[in-house]
């Protein structure tokens, strides 16, 4: 195994959880390289990666968040190009998807990134369905950083952010995100459907997913909700490099210092009005207790679609 791709390290949470905070704080430390918005905008000329040394530089403090500057990115765009079907919406993706052929040259690909930035230890970052298990087969011994946020915020956010279809009919033909369970239909029409529903159960077929993922790595995952770490980033910021085994030092400790780490964790209250955020939290409390998920034997692929207990009681209260 290639010394520079030694214990890479994955981001994964649901869509709009605050990741890319998470992402480029990380980022900044001495040892970690990324893939950038250059890589994203031009997937093929790899050399470019060399200028992402500039992002953990202090001397590009004015400019480094311009959207124009190469900075971490999740370019699905260069992913695509090496691991095609990789950005694919209509169901989760396991270690079986990854095409053969295509591991050994990413690997030699990621490794010449790597050499670009002069860092040793890949960082990449991942929203949406889990995928842990499809990029384990790239790199196999990955580890696994896990944000979790409120749902209820994860789908205002969707709501404010307005791009991606999350908010498509379920049943209709623009609806990208899989097989929804029969539960969680039920749900969705006794609270009367709609958008705001729609986003809510894409969030929790990304939650689903991301938890069979964990699943089958227990031992190389941690995990940190979005509200604990912007109340307290120098505990959490220092537990997730623990975890990693990146060494806590005065530089990480000053970025940490000047980051701009805002706490949204209650913007929700003030972007949804009180009748849908009642509606969509007892959507998730709904789903919650009519989950049914059988424990994942060791060594399968993550992946499926939720069986329900039943699609039964509370729909008074539901619909009231």
């Amino acid at each position: 195994m290639t010394t520079r791709l030694a214990n890479p390290i994955m981001i994964v949470c649901a869509g709009r959880s605050g990741s890319t905070l998470y992402y480029r704080v990380i980022a900044r430390h001495r040892d970690v390289g990324y893939l950038s918005s250059w890589n994203q905008a031009f997937p093929t000329q790899t050399w470019l990666s060399f200028f992402s040394r500039l992002y953990a530089t202090h001397l590009v403090d004015p400019v480094r968040d311009r959207y124009w500057f190469p900075k971490p990115f999740s370019p699905y765009r260069f992913w695509e190009r090496h691991l095609p079907g990789v950005a694919r919406h209509d169901r989760p993706l396991s270690s079986q998807d990854v095409p053969d052929a295509s591991v050994e040259p990413l690997r030699r690909t990621i490794d010449f990134v790597m050499r670009c930035q002069g860092r040793n230890r890949f960082l990449l970052k991942v929203t949406g369905w889990g995928r842990m298990s499809y990029f384990a087969r790239v790199f196999p011994d990955l580890r696994f950083l896990h944000l979790k946020r409120q749902p209820i915020a994860v789908v205002a956010s969707w709501l404010k952010a307005g791009w991606l279809n999350v908010t498509g009919d379920i049943d209709g033909e623009g609806w990208e995100w899989g097989e929804v369970p029969d539960c969680y239909r039920q749900a969705y029409r006794d609270l009367g459907g709609g958008g705001m529903l729609s986003a809510a159960i894409k969030t929790q077929l990304d939650m689903d997913d991301i938890r069979r993922n964990v699943a089958l790595f227990p031992d190389r995952c941690y995990e940190v909700n979005y509200e604990d770490l912007v109340a307290d980033p120098y505990r959490y910021f220092r537990e997730t490099l623990d975890f990693c085994d990146l060494a806590w030092d005065s530089a990480f400790e000053r970025v940490i210092r000047n980051a701009a780490i805002r706490d949204y964790s209650d913007r929700w209250k003030q972007q949804l009005p009180p009748d849908d955020a009642a509606r969509i939290q007892l959507f998730f409390d709904r789903v919650a207790s009519e989950r049914a998920e059988p424990a994942v034997p060791a060594g399968a692929a993550a992946g499926g679609v939720i069986q329900c207990k039943g699609v039964q009681g509370q729909t008074d209260e539901a619909t009231s």
